[in-house]
């Protein structure tokens, strides 16, 4: 065998271990659909901060190219995720999705009927690093969903008793944590509301005998043979000191606060299903790819659904930026239809950092004023942009008011228009007139002009249905990497049958 027939065989052998890597779970260069037949999108486009969908109600967001890219990622055997629902008939559709990609048993359903599946929130968030921290950010990021549009109420104080909160909830987690191992919602919601009001109250017999001060001297019975570690010293000074020298009023309003997340954590439906024992975990969907849908529309559910979504939601997400991607891992999907109903401040962060995680999300929503109600700031604007523009593919679909298609406009960009005019002007003789002297004038200028114009988002994108023969049109942006036809924008064309 000469030279030249090794060379040739090895380039053999390499063309087909390439066709054999695209292929393989690690191989992030899977195409998973092609928005045209020129451009296709791959997973590691999918990782490139996921997908955000806008339209207006009816636009076919949902039933075309959600639909659309759902099948796409369920196919792929190396994803798994979470789907939170936003209609009572939501699940129908996903079980016919999972259904025809042959894929049902990685479908994981948690609703408030018939559904066995049970998983603590604390618990989850107490699992690594520092429990204290991770278990107060949870409970505050979880809240952040019962305040959903009350940005301004609470004035210029709203940030400091924000801040409280969040320091009456941490020394609380410290002591019951140190005092019981363990930290439920119920123990937290009986410690805060048997604390200590007065420096009489501290002294009191009787109250010494309750929940609160039994936490309380556990700790300080340790430190007769060792010295108390400083932030349980702290926590002791806060709350028997501190707390009951605090001003009635504020006081009240911090505690106010507390309590209205925890007793939503210690009531009904959402302690049944997420404040008592886990039967499933994170860890053991991430190893048997699989999906979690969690059955509990805000529409059906009220605040429960919303308060549940949300934790599931910030929970999966800190899950997954402790988890390592390596080579042939799977990667997860956070799918929010009416996403508005679980988004907080956590997004943004999470979006920055996700993609070397090999996590991302999908968002679909009405409109760009969605995101500002949702938002739990005065500067709800700016955390809005913020958090949309973290999304590496935007998929409008007809738009129904002006911000939004302005936005989608101005995320294009301008670039230098010319502009063509000219007059006629009558003639200054019949002579003129006769021999045909041409009076034509004209001109032409140069200017910026949107790349689209906000109304290409409103007027032409066609909306499925029976009149449009179920054909959804959509303008996909990907900032910074343009498609076949040399734009970073393209017009395609959903079906939703």
């Amino acid at each position: 065998m000469t030279d030249d027939d090794i060379l040739c065989l090895l380039a053999a052998v390499f063309v087909l271990l390439c066709c054999f890597a695209k292929g393989q779970p690690g191989n992030l260069d899977r195409i998973l659909f092609r928005w045209t037949r020129r451009d296709p999108f791959r997973v590691r486009d999918l990782l490139n901060g996921g997908i955000l969908i806008l339209g207006i109600t009816g636009s076919g967001k949902s039933s075309s190219s959600g639909k659309h890219i759902a099948r796409a990622v369920v196919r792929d055997q190396n994803s798994y995720g979470l789907i939170l629902a936003a209609k009572p008939d939501d699940l129908a559709m996903w079980q016919g999705i999972f259904r025809a990609a042959g894929q049902s048993k990685r479908l994981l359903v948690f609703d408030g009927d018939r559904s066995p599946l049970r998983f603590n929130f604390l618990a989850e968030a107490s699992k690594h690093g520092n429990d204290s921290r991770e278990i107060t950010k949870c409970i505050l990021m979880i809240g952040e969903s019962l305040t959903r549009g009350d940005r301004g109420r609470g004035g210029d104080n709203a940030a400091f008793f924000l801040a409280q909160q969040e320091r009456m909830i941490h020394h609380a987690v410290e002591i019951i944590k140190s005092a019981t191992s363990t930290v439920t919602s119920s123990d937290l919601q009986k410690f805060i509301g048997t604390a200590a009001n007065t420096d009489a109250e501290v002294a009191d017999d009787t109250w010494r005998n309750n929940f609160h001060f039994q936490c309380v001297k556990v700790i300080h019975a340790r430190a007769k043979n060792d010295p108390l570690p400083r932030d349980l010293e702290q926590e002791c000074e806060y709350w028997l000191t501190e707390y009951p020298r605090m001003a009635s009023r504020m006081r009240t309003s911090i505690v106010a606060g507390v309590m209205a997340t925890l007793f939503v954590f210690n009531n009904g439906l959402v302690h049944e299903r997420v404040s008592t024992n886990s039967n499933f975990s994170f860890d053991q969907m991430r190893q048997k790819r699989q999906w979690l849908f969690v059955n509990l529309s805000p529409s059906e559910y009220g605040d429960s659904g919303t308060f549940i979504g949300a934790g599931f939601k910030y929970l999966m997400q800190r899950h997954v930026l402790r988890s390592l991607a390596g080579k042939g891992d799977p990667f997860h999907v956070c799918w929010c239809d009416e996403a508005q109903n679980w988004t907080n401040q956590f997004d943004a962060e999470y979006l920055a950092q996700c993609r070397s995680r090999q996590g991302c999300m999908v968002f679909l929503t009405q409109s760009v004023h969605s995101f500002h109600t949702s938002m739990r700031s005065d500067d709800s604007k700016h955390q809005t942009l913020s958090l949309l523009g973290n999304f590496g593919h935007r998929v409008f679909h007809a738009l129904g008011d002006v911000e939004s298609a302005q936005w989608a406009s101005e995320s294009l960009g301008k670039r230098i228009e010319t502009h063509f005019g000219g007059s006629t002007q009558p003639a200054e003789s019949i002579f003129d007139d006769f021999f045909g002297v041409d009076r034509t004038t004209s001109s032409f200028n140069t200017q910026y002009e949107p790349v689209l114009q906000p109304s290409e988002f409103m007027n032409r994108l066609r909306t499925g249905g029976p009149r449009n023969r179920f054909q959804c049109d959509a303008v996909v942006i990907r900032p910074g990497m343009p498609f076949s036809n040399g734009e970073n924008f393209l017009f395609t064309t959903f079906d939703q049958r």
